[in-house]
């Protein structure tokens, strides 16, 4: 089956006239060797690393995947797309040979592929918007697999129109505005940012899951795109500006003026302790050779039960609380700051939370550190924990009462048969919600229930409370978003008024 491949003709298009006049595809990379001498991307990526000592790790392996995917995975037939920078128009190709170098031609011209060229006149407006996206990747070197991509190029390099793609399950393609996105970010006139939540809610997601985050970064990945801080970590609210991974290199290849982008391996599996800090985390503070009156000023103007003592070079000497206070004043009747500062339990941002809780419950609280591990940045109590766990509890708590409820009223209103035949057969006749949905899909199934509710406004609470009851069960450390809450607990209300509504 053919592939499609976007070759871009580098950073101002300035290959494309010469890959159009000779009938070739040309990447950039000036300073590498024949890509034939290495027998694997591993040993790719060693050459990298000599031809440019200043790129990041995680650079050198991007372009090891797209040079090796240039020179090794496109294959004779692929179909190939280059943007023609300069006119706003995308050029169509087919692959006629294999790789080779050109050692007579200038550095930024020596790695090449044969093309046949169908069509240089495409405009932007004959892909529809999915793939249009699909074409906003940075990268130089970027397989075109979404969507049936190699297809649809096919038919607009023939001259029809493209077909276009739409998922089973959607009504409109959401990629249309993400296309906006690539694009905002391939300019660079200004800055791309935008807060983690609302960058998850352009692939449809709330929280992030393990499926939201795969999903998410996997694309940004596609399109040459990380952000700054990484998504998956940054609290929700928080802002991220989106930039490129890194295109290919100029031909002097300057260090960078600032450091790259690193992009995490690993995604988020447990709770961290940033997970209950404000989203501008801060601390109060005080230096150990202040007065102790300073502190108590300090504590009583900020109605705070202790505060964070630092030594002059800034790292934490202890804390000073009403206690300690009292404490040193019972051993001596002028007590300083340093007399009244106890030790204190330090722990890191990045710490897992549940790990600390016996800590945090036994002294009360603990002094978080921040990604330098030395500056503090925040405060956990015990009552954080209380309100986190118990913001955390509450859709659980309203999801079981709203599933016990309704589980009564079809037990007094429905046959047990009808039950046995919708529920999984280990449920012993109890629904899940998923067969809720099915069962009350039938309007004679719902008129059994008798209840003064209008039927397709009830199945779209139900529909609505069994999404957010699947989304619950993936892991995440993100609160629930209010919308959802407020989703769960409306829905609650109505099942529990028509509850007592039928007793």
């Amino acid at each position: 089956m053919k592939s499609a491949w976007q070759v871009r003709a580098g950073r101002q298009g300035e290959r494309d006239q010469e890959s159009l006049a000779d009938g070739l595809t040309i990447v950039g990379w000036g300073g590498v060797p024949p890509l034939g001498r290495f027998g694997s991307k591993g040993a790719l990526k060693e050459g990298l690393r000599e031809c440019y000592p200043h790129r990041s790790n995680y650079v050198i392996g991007n372009w090891a995947g797209q040079l090796w995917r240039f020179s090794r995975e496109m294959s004779e037939g692929d179909l190939v797309v280059m943007p023609l920078k300069n006119v706003r128009r995308f050029a169509i190709g087919e692959v006629t040979g294999s790789y080779h170098y050109r050692p007579g031609s200038a550095p930024e011209f020596r790695h090449a592929r044969p093309v046949r060229w169908l069509r240089t006149d495409v405009g932007p407006g004959e892909f529809e918007p999915d793939l249009r996206g699909s074409l906003g990747s940075l990268l130089t070197v970027c397989r075109l697999s979404r969507h049936d991509a190699a297809r649809r190029i096919g038919e607009v390099a023939a001259g029809r129109a493209d077909p276009g793609w739409q998922h089973a399950s959607a009504n409109l393609d959401p990629d249309a505005t993400r296309a906006d996105l690539w694009e905002a970010v391939e300019t660079g006139a200004a800055p791309v940012k935008l807060t983690v939540r609302d960058l998850l809610s352009m692939w449809d997601y709330r929280r992030r899951t393990a499926t939201s985050l795969v999903t998410v970064q996997s694309e940004l990945a596609e399109h040459g795109v990380t952000t700054r801080p990484p998504f998956t970590t940054a609290r929700m609210d928080t802002a991220v500006e989106l930039v490129p991974i890194a295109d290919e290199p100029g031909p002097a290849d300057p260090e960078p003026d600032s450091p790259e982008v690193e992009v995490a391996d690993d995604l988020p599996t447990k709770w961290m302790v940033r997970a209950i800090l404000p989203d501008v985390p801060a601390i109060e503070t005080v230096t150990a050779g202040k007065p102790l009156a300073a502190a108590v000023t300090l504590m009583l103007a900020k109605n705070y039960s202790q505060l964070a003592v630092l030594h002059e070079d800034g790292f934490c000497a202890g804390a000073v609380s009403w206690e300690s206070i009292g404490r040193a004043r019972l051993a001596n009747p002028a007590p300083t700051l340093r007399d009244a500062t106890t030790p204190v339990r330090v722990i890191d941002f990045d710490e897992e939370l549940f790990s600390q809780i016996d800590e945090i419950f036994r002294r009360g609280y603990v002094f978080v550190r921040g990604e330098d591990r030395r500056t503090l940045i925040g405060i956990v109590t015990a009552n954080d924990l209380a309100r986190q766990f118990g913001a955390l509890a509450r859709p659980f708590s309203l999801l079981e009462e709203a599933e016990l409820r309704l589980r009564r009223q079809t037990k007094r209103s429905l046959s047990e048969d009808l039950l046995d035949e919708v529920a999984p057969k280990w449920a012993h006749g109890n629904p899940t919600f998923g067969n809720y949905v099915r069962l009350f899909e039938e309007q004679h199934h719902f008129d059994m229930l008798n209840w003064p509710l209008d039927h397709q406004a009830f199945l779209d609470l139900l529909k609505e409370a069994r999404r957010i009851r699947n989304d619950l069960m993936h892991f995440s450390g993100d609160e629930v978003p209010k919308q959802d809450l407020a989703a769960i607990e409306g829905f609650c209300a109505t099942i529990k008024a028509v509850d007592q509504f039928s007793r």
